[in-house]
């Protein structure tokens, strides 16, 4: 079968046009059930989208419908490289609170080049910085990402360094500041999506069986910080899975 044709468009938030804002966000509703009035969350999503520092990436068909999107906001950071303090390394958060394809589109292979077009741009801004992923992730977001990058950690992730571990938790405590647990490390209180189906392959299923444990009680409404790092694992992971989809596929 062949892959359905996508183009993509990065935009500055504040640049964003109402009328693409507006196609997201009625996109992402078709995917969860609200808990909120729309025009509440719809205030929400534009004020979020279009402020200084983010970024809305859309996808379209070729008839220019959005069966894609999402979006990036930069966070500069800085946090000790371990317990002690003695020393303070700088990073970039690059957050992807909203992440939502059609079915039919995800895992296309421009999803997994277009993320590449923000490394001059961080660069452009914010200088020479550790450049790190941050998202919160039910069990299907989660799945797809860490097949993607290959070195997703939470903070009950037994191999989370103290920097990753200070950062990510200094987001989660920003931006989720009444709803973060951090005695599990989850957000408390947020849209569970309608579809949290995970594919069915050995290693999705395997990485399913992780979320799982990390966030046990992710039906409840607790969804799952993450981060996942710009190093030599995602991009070869990147490299390896892009290789795979373009690849031509052989007919029986």
């Amino acid at each position: 079968m062949a892959r359905p044709t996508l183009r993509f468009q990065l935009v500055d938030g504040p640049e964003a046009d109402e009328d693409v804002v507006r196609a997201c966000w009625l996109l992402r509703l078709e995917m969860l059930t609200l808990h909120r009035s729309r025009e509440a969350d719809w205030a929400h999503f534009r004020a979020f989208v279009t402020q200084p520092n983010a970024c809305l990436f859309t996808f379209r068909d070729p008839v220019g419908e959005v069966q894609g999107f999402f979006t990036i906001l930069f966070i500069p950071v800085a946090h000790p490289v371990d317990p002690a303090g003695d020393k303070t390394r700088k990073g970039l958060l690059l957050y992807s609170k909203y992440f939502y394809f059609r079915a039919g589109y995800r895992g296309h292979p421009k999803t997994l080049l277009a993320p590449w077009m923000l490394v001059p741009i961080a660069l452009r801004r914010f200088g020479v910085r550790r450049l790190h992923f941050v998202s919160t992730t039910y069990p299907q977001s989660f799945v797809s990402l860490s097949r993607s990058a290959g070195n997703v950690v939470a903070l009950s992730s037994p191999d989370i360094t103290p920097w990753k571990a200070a950062a990510l938790r200094g987001f989660a405590e920003t931006f989720y500041p009444d709803d973060f647990d951090p005695a599990s490390g989850v957000v408390l209180h947020q849209n569970v999506p309608d579809s949290p189906s995970v594919a069915r392959s050995a290693d999705a299923l395997a990485l399913g069986e992780v979320y799982e444990r990390l966030n046990p009680q992710w039906r409840e409404g607790r969804t799952l910080p993450i981060l996942f790092s710009v190093d030599a694992t995602l991009v070869r992971t990147v490299a390896r899975r892009t290789l795979r989809r373009v690849r031509p596929r052989s007919n029986p």
